[in-house]
């Protein structure tokens, strides 16, 4: 039987526990694949040791010192040489049926992207995580909506379609060609820039009914699902993306204002609610909303000039 024509590349840090249990799912369809790929973060944990024990499997490891997920994913992307490439999370629990529906997503006119169905398996009735999302030029987001919802959001300007990296494949010609993900994206929002990209170019978004398992992950960006610790992140990128993204003639007011909004529900409120869900201290929040502030101002400057650029990941393969 014929390999499918993908790349699969896994992007890990500081994970590897878990990480034996996506190798271990990994090695049940290994042999339908044509290559494999790992790229491996600055770990300080058995992530070698699970490397090591399933090298038999993967084609290529690609080390990088930074724990940036674009700065991955573009190493891996430049490493590939398959038409197809498909990211599998190192805490998704993917099917040999989940392979076979995205190659053949493929096969449809202008594909550049597909994306499926994540459900969150920490839960107990494992809700749907995404499915048919859309999100907004100021990266608010609609994470779960039927195909009639999203079309009504599509008919704005201001929403485009969405992905969710846990499950998406992208043609790899056409994801270099759009320059791959933005490394200034270390974590958060690195997908929805994709998205929009891709659909500014021409390639709209196939979305599968087919969906993975996601089983969320301790990692250095949160302690837990709500004890989030990069708020420097999430503040410096929504701004970053929004000046980035913003369309041509909005009003200064009105897109500040929205901008603003967004701001204080994602980084503000949830600093502030972590007082009764986790009884931090207030120097802890404090530091928090510090950090947000922070990141704030280094994405008003980087969107402003709207000509950061950032390391060709081709020049950091090792």
């Amino acid at each position: 039987m014929s390999k499918l024509p993908l790349s699969v590349i896994i992007c890990t840090v500081n994970r590897g526990n878990f990480l034996k249990r996506v190798m271990q799912s990994v090695s049940k369809w290994r042999s339908l694949i044509s290559e494999f790929i790992v790229v491996v973060g600055p770990v300080q944990d058995n992530t070698e040791l699970v490397l090591s024990a399933y090298q038999n499997i993967i084609d290529r490891v690609i080390y990088t010192k930074f724990k940036n997920v674009s700065i991955a994913r573009n190493l891996g992307l430049y490493a590939a040489s398959e038409p197809i490439i498909l990211y599998l999370d190192d805490d998704v629990i993917p099917s040999e049926t989940w392979l076979k529906q995205h190659v053949q997503a493929h096969q449809q006119e202008n594909c550049g992207v597909v994306a499926g169905i994540v459900r969150d398996c920490t839960q107990a009735h494992k809700p749907l995580q995404f499915a048919r999302g859309v999100s907004s030029r100021w990266s608010e987001d609609r994470p779960v909506l039927s195909a009639r919802t999203q079309s009504n959001y599509l008919e704005s300007s201001h929403w485009f379609a969405g992905i969710m990296g846990a499950n998406a494949s992208y043609k790899r010609d056409i994801l270099r060609e759009i320059g791959g993900f933005d490394e200034f994206f270390e974590y958060f929002l690195e997908e929805t820039d994709v998205a929009l990209r891709l659909a500014q170019a021409g390639y709209p978004i196939h979305y599968l009914d087919v969906a993975v398992e996601h089983y969320v992950q301790p990692s250095h960006n949160r302690r837990d699902r709500i004890h989030l610790t990069c708020w420097y992140s999430l503040a410096k990128n929504t701004t970053y993306f929004a000046l980035k993204h913003r369309l041509p003639n909005y009003p200064a007011f009105w897109f500040w204002l929205r901008l603003g909004r967004v701001l204080i529900y994602r980084c503000g409120l949830r600093v502030l609610r972590l007082k009764w869900t986790h009884g931090l201290a207030n120097q802890v929040l404090w530091e928090y909303l510090q950090e947000s502030w922070y990141g704030f101002k280094v994405g008003l400057e980087a969107g402003s000039k709207h000509s950061f650029t950032t390391p060709k990941a081709a020049n950091l393969l090792s």
